[in-house]
């Protein structure tokens, strides 16, 4: 092997091995910034973190205080430690993003979704051919507000109104079958926080209220 060879592959190495370095170390601060504002905003009383392939992300369990019992969901990340993979990632539409999961013991009016309509075919939603439906745009993105069993229509064009940032909700969801409410987010450089307690603030007016 010349000595040019050698070098470049020296270089490559020390390339691939500080990118590791670095990506890792950002992801874990990327993580710990979405997980605080999931904090922040649900206030667990009980909280547990499971690390999924290493730098990649997390599963989280939470015990929340009422009207909500628990709270499930992951955060994943763009594989940043990947000096190879990451480009590849980036043009396949690997993001930064969070799926998670809110439960209540309590009633929910009926089901509701909004979504970005590009996602809508991917969120696979049983017998949406039967839903109310009504498209509204925020900014340049196109969502499909769906609901059945109550007209929640008000209710999540509140929500997307009150969304700081909508383009980064892709789907938001009010299922009365298990009484849970779903999102399903991305992040961009100024965290998700802003988008969190915009929804959490309004998950209320999706519950039955109670009879005095």
């Amino acid at each position: 092997m010349n000595p040019f060879s050698m070098t470049a592959i020296v270089f490559l190495a020390l390339v691939a091995t500080g990118a590791y370095f670095y990506g890792t170390k950002k992801n874990r601060w990327i993580s710990a910034g979405m997980t605080a504002d999931f904090e922040d905003v649900l206030k667990p009383n009980v909280t547990n973190y499971v690390n999924i392939g290493g730098s990649i992300g997390y599963n989280f369990n939470y015990s929340l205080p009422p009207p909500y019992t628990s709270a499930k969901g992951t955060v994943t990340l763009s594989p940043r430690h990947s000096l190879l993979y990451l480009p590849i990632s980036l043009l396949i539409g690997v993001r930064d993003r969070y799926f998670v999961n809110v439960f209540t013991k309590k009633k929910l009016r009926g089901e509701g979704h909004f979504i970005e309509s590009s996602y809508l075919k991917k969120a696979a939603i049983t017998g949406i051919d039967a839903m109310e439906r009504r498209e509204v745009t925020k900014g340049d993105k196109v969502f499909v507000l769906l609901w059945r069993g109550a007209d929640l229509s008000k209710e999540l064009e509140s929500v997307l109104n009150a969304l700081p940032e909508p383009s980064l909700v892709r789907h938001f969801c009010a299922f009365p079958e298990t009484k849970t409410f779903f999102v399903h987010g991305t992040r961009k450089q100024n965290g998700i926080k802003g988008n969190l307690e915009a929804i959490a603030l309004r998950l209320p007016g999706f519950l039955v209220k109670e009879k005095a």
